[in-house]
Formats: structure tokens, C-alpha cells, sequence
């Protein structure tokens, strides 16, 4: 499965060398553009802060099933290595379920479109013959 490229303007919000750029460039877009740029970039910072949230979590059960496993291997006669495979299972389940939530959000489309103020021509009328 291809990954979805981040928009470049969206990207440039996160590299802080290129701030200016995309402040000239937001200056430019219409208010509909920007209110799309917005949309797109909140979506894109929540992404990021799942995706961080979850390395967090990633990492707070690694190291919690890691002493587990080693008071396990520690109070077990017999072989009993394969306890130390169990802390990287619940890390690539945790960022395989977070990673995939990201991807969920950030694929959400914009919300409704704006209402026009175009009026619609009236319609034709059929006129019965008798």
C-alpha cells in the first residue's frame, strides 16, 4: 500500500527554516484556499500527535513488559526465552494500531462545502393540452 505524499505547503509548516515562505504564500490563497490549507494542516498536526502519542505508549509498555518479562524469567525453571519476544509483539501491535489511526485521520475529508449564492434558473413548466 503507497502512502498518501503530505502536501508541501503543508509540509513546509513543520520545517522551521521555512516559515517565511509559507507565511507569503498563505498571504496569496483566497479565503476558501486558506480555510482548505487550515483543514489540511490541523489534520496533518493531529496526525503527528497520534503518531507521537503512540511511540509514548510504545514505549511505556516495552519497558512495562520487559521488567515483567524479567521477573518471569527470573522466577522459572526450565527455558522460558521466549518472554523476551513478548515486549516487541505489544510495541509493533501498539504502533501498528496507532500508525493506522493516524492514516484514518489523516484521510478524513474537508467538511461540507460552502453554500452557494448562485441562484438556480426556474423550471420549465409543462402546459397540459386539454
Amino acid at each position: 500500500m503507497t502512502q498518501p505524499a503530505e502536501d508541501p505547503l503543508v509540509a513546509k509548516a513543520f520545517d522551521s527554516k521555512k516559515h517565511e515562505e509559507l507565511a507569503r504564500a498563505i498571504e496569496n490563497l483566497s479565503s476558501d484556499e486558506a480555510a482548505f490549507f487550515l483543514h489540511k494542516l490541523e489534520r496533518a498536526i493531529r496526525k503527528r500527535k497520534i503518531q507521537l502519542t503512540g511511540y509514548l505508549v510504545a514505549m511505556g509498555a516495552w519497558l512495562i513488559t520487559m521488567v515483567l518479562s524479567l521477573l518471569y524469567f527470573g522466577t522459572q525453571n526450565g527455558f522460558v526465552g521466549w518472554v523476551f519476544v513478548v515486549p516487541f509483539g505489544c510495541v509493533g501491535a501498539i504502533l501498528y494500531g496507532f500508525g493506522r489511526w493516524a492514516e484514518r485521520v489523516a484521510r478524513v475529508p474537508p467538511g461540507p462545502p460552502a453554500k452557494s449564492t448562485a441562484v438556480a434558473p426556474p423550471k420549465a413548466v409543462a402546459k397540459e393540452t386539454p
